[in-house]
């Protein structure tokens, strides 16, 4: 049988969680603009940009897969305050590391590393409980409301990054105390709030992990809409990165003409104006509900963000408002595309095979985006960095055009929909005993 609808207590436990977990990312978010200033000014190089954003979220992506089965195996509450607790233990020994002096770039790439793995965990253990705690018919709103309070943050986010790095001269161990007590203010509510538990009945052979991984890879493999789908973010995801992995140099260098003063101002301007424009963005699918077809949602969203790419390609040296506009149209149309993507998943998977499915559809989606920071990274240091958002932009307009026009990709939603309806009657569910509250 299929677990009840959330009811409105799990849904008010949710928002006090979620906003716990809204604090970290804010500490995070700040934290994470002068770390990578720090890297920018200590460096100067686009490959030590490419391979700190390579060893962080590639080390995401590897584990993922893991993380995903395990997630639908043990307590998600728990995991989520194991991995925010290991998050502010690393943070506290950057700390240690800066304060001592002795803080060098090998440092920061191994505590990257480290933090992606255990990233990994608590991202995968999140987005499990969102559809158990939700309500169904919400869904398209919260996901709007995570986007756009994540939005939020992230404007005005690089602002005080910015401002911090400046008023601390560059003192990470000072900054790096504003990611620890952020992240102690995650832990206090989800150790308090109740979280739903999938409870399965006890199976007569021992749980395999390969199995339950292929479970996950099944459930996409039999439904080759999704595999399409996938396959346009794969490559969207390689595509797309290099626009903000490259921004710090491209606003120290071609915006700020080499004056690094000016260049971090620049640089928080165009991470604020994106962040800002992601938060309107979501606000609107908020109260509008996104497109009837969830598809042209993410159509239009990696259309016009490759478009804002290329824009961003053709601005003059020391011109910062066409920069601007480009970072503005990228930032408004992501959401779009996110938010419809997310509902697709997220109204087709069954609660109890979220971690599995999710966590090979973010492997699948994703696995690109390390390389393109490495690739970006290595052709900064062979070629301007304008003519690298032209190439990779124009390159992901073509594959998406194509992708359209070629593919069954306009037709996903009625085509997983008939899947559906055809193996309906054919679906187990016998192992689903009952959803229970997790003290």
């Amino acid at each position: 049988m299929k677990p009840p609808e959330p009811g409105t207590r799990t849904f008010r436990s949710y928002l006090i969680f979620w906003g716990g977990q809204l604090a970290s990312l804010a500490g995070t978010n700040i934290v994470n603009f002068s770390l990578v200033w720090w890297i920018t000014i200590q460096t100067g190089s686009a490959l030590f940009l490419g391979i700190s954003a390579f060893f962080a979220f590639g080390s995401f992506i590897l584990i993922t897969p893991v993380a995903g089965v395990l997630v639908d195996r043990w307590s998600r509450k728990k995991v989520i305050i194991v991995a925010d607790s290991i998050l502010a233990i690393l943070s506290v020994l950057l700390v240690i590391l800066f304060f001592s002096g002795i803080a060098n770039i090998i440092h920061v790439l191994i505590i990257q590393l480290i933090g992606g793995m255990v990233g990994a965990f608590h991202a995968m253990a999140v987005q499990a409980i969102i559809p158990i705690m939700v309500p169904h018919k919400h869904l398209t709103r919260m996901n709007s409301l995570n986007l756009f309070a994540g939005a939020f943050i992230q404007t005005i986010g690089p602002a005080i990054g910015a401002l911090v790095f400046l008023i601390f001269v560059g003192n990470m161990s000072r900054i790096m105390l504003i990611d620890i007590g952020t992240y102690l203010i995650a832990i206090v509510p989800a150790a308090l709030v109740t979280i739903p538990a999938i409870h399965l009945k006890r199976p007569t052979e021992k749980p395999s992990f390969r199995k339950e991984l292929a479970e996950g890879l099944t459930f996409i493999r039999d439904r080759s809409g999704l595999l399409t789908l996938l396959s346009v973010f794969a490559l969207t995801n390689f595509l797309l990165p290099p626009t903000f992995i490259l921004l710090p140099l491209f606003s120290s260098t071609y915006l700020a003409l080499g004056d690094l003063t000016l260049g971090v101002i620049y640089l928080a301007a165009l991470m604020s104006l994106q962040s800002a424009s992601m938060m309107v963005a979501s606000a609107v699918m908020m109260v509008w509900g996104g497109f009837k077809r969830n598809i042209i949602g993410v159509f239009v969203g990696i259309f016009f963000g490759a478009l804002g790419m290329v824009i961003l390609a053709f601005t003059p040296p020391g011109i910062f408002w066409v920069s601007a506009f480009a970072i503005i149209l990228l930032g408004f149309t992501l959401p779009v595309a996110n938010v419809s993507s997310q509902t697709i998943w997220q109204k087709l998977v069954p609660p109890e095979k979220i971690g599995r499915v999710f966590s090979v559809r973010q492997t699948v989606a994703q696995f690109t985006a390390p390389f393109s920071f490495l690739v970006a990274g290595i052709l900064a240091q062979m070629y301007s960095i304008p003519l690298i958002f032209l190439v990779f932009g124009s390159t992901l307009i073509g594959v998406l055009l194509i992708a359209w026009t070629f593919t069954a990709l306009p037709r996903v939603e009625e085509r997983l929909k008939k899947d559906e309806i055809g193996s309906e009657n054919h679906l187990d569910h016998s192992e689903l005993e009952a959803s229970s509250v997790e003290p």
